[in-house]
């Protein structure tokens, strides 16, 4: 017991949860007051665990409703955007791809106490 903590999540030993500190997600980005751009810290809120982590790549720009890239490796995301990224957490982390297990596939992004964007884990690295 003295091992486990907040944010820690027991599984079978025969069916072990990924644990990485590199994830490809969609997110959609709220209201944001200054536009994300590639290494953007951020605070990530997945279940009762919160984690520094940092946006390493913008991979891809996608239409909200549809998910069709709209553009390539773009330099910065706005308010009410949506996006293929990927993030890297500074300790490794326990993550399911969302299509795989919905509840341990879905996290929040924080900044200064704020909620700015929320997404989905579509691959781990």
């Amino acid at each position: 017991m003295s091992t486990v903590s907040v944010g820690c999540i027991i599984c079978d030993p025969q069916n072990p949860i990924p644990v990485t500190t590199r994830f490809q997600a969609r997110i959609l980005v709220f209201n944001v007051t200054v536009p994300i751009t590639i290494g953007y810290p951020v605070l990530l809120h997945h279940q009762s665990l919160i984690e520094p982590a940092v946006l390493s790549k913008l991979q891809a720009q996608l239409h909200k409703s549809t998910g069709e890239t709209i553009k390539k490796k773009p330099r910065v995301l706005g308010n009410n955007s949506c996006a293929l990224v990927e993030l890297e957490t500074t300790r490794p982390i326990c993550i399911e791809r969302y299509a795989d297990f919905k509840e341990l596939g879905r996290f929040m992004l924080r900044v200064g106490g704020v909620t700015i964007a929320a997404g989905m884990v579509t691959k781990i690295r």
